[in-house]
């Protein structure tokens, strides 16, 4: 592993100097739903403004049937890590999520889930404050290069992925082990090692007039 990254602590938040911080992701102590339906793991949030968090990326456990917190006001995403599907319920329909298949909803609306299997299953979990923030999701399986958003986060979901950049040398993530890049824009090459591995970008970046002219 290379020196130049620093051991993350639990909760580090956006506002911090350093720019570059691994994390193992299970190692994030877990917090109960907002409703207290189940539990999270924090990998990153930015820091609160007017009392509320614009963004958040986490990986949530589910156990069982379960209703989602509500968010209103927020934007989220929400991709399995394994290979099964979920359904989720909402008063706007049924949306299925699959492994390797991110799905967009409204923090706005009441979300339920009903069909799990006998094991716990891990979901990413990323949302954002409409308006202020958004964020682009994708899961490659193959070599692939990324110029990091403002806010970037490189979850390896399954297998091990080698990163290097023309900083960084020697990286390695293992499962469930992630990669947060702030503030760095220098390219970073992404290669897995090994068949099966799947690897979850997650750019957040700030809506701007110019942003927010592209998305209409």
């Amino acid at each position: 592993m290379n020196a130049r990254i620093p051991a993350p602590s639990a909760h580090a938040s956006a506002a911090e100097t350093c720019s570059v911080r691994l994390i193992d992701c299970m190692r994030v102590p877990p917090e109960p739903w907002a409703n207290g339906g189940g539990t999270t793991r924090t990998l990153a949030r930015s820091p609160e403004q007017h009392g509320a968090t614009p963004w958040r990326v986490s990986i949530a456990t589910l156990v069982g049937p379960a209703k989602f917190s509500q968010f209103a006001g927020y934007d989220r995403t929400l991709l399995p890590i394994d290979d099964n599907a979920i359904e989720l319920h909402s008063q706007d329909g049924q949306l299925l999520a699959r492994g390797g298949e991110p799905v967009h909803f409204s923090g706005d609306l009441h979300v339920w889930v009903v069909n799990l299997p006998a094991r716990p299953m891990n979901v990413l979990n990323v949302m954002c404050k409409r308006g202020a923030y958004r964020a682009r999701v994708s899961v490659a399986a193959h070599s692939l290069h990324v110029t990091p958003a403002p806010t970037h986060l490189l979850v390896s979901l399954a297998g091990q992925w080698n990163v290097e950049s023309a900083l960084l040398r020697g990286v390695t993530l293992a499962p469930l082990n992630a990669l947060w890049v702030s503030g760095r824009p220098e390219e970073l090459a992404l290669r897995p090692s090994g068949p099966g591995a799947q690897l979850a970008s997650i750019a957040i970046e700030p809506v701007t007039a110019e942003t927010e002219g592209l998305l209409r």
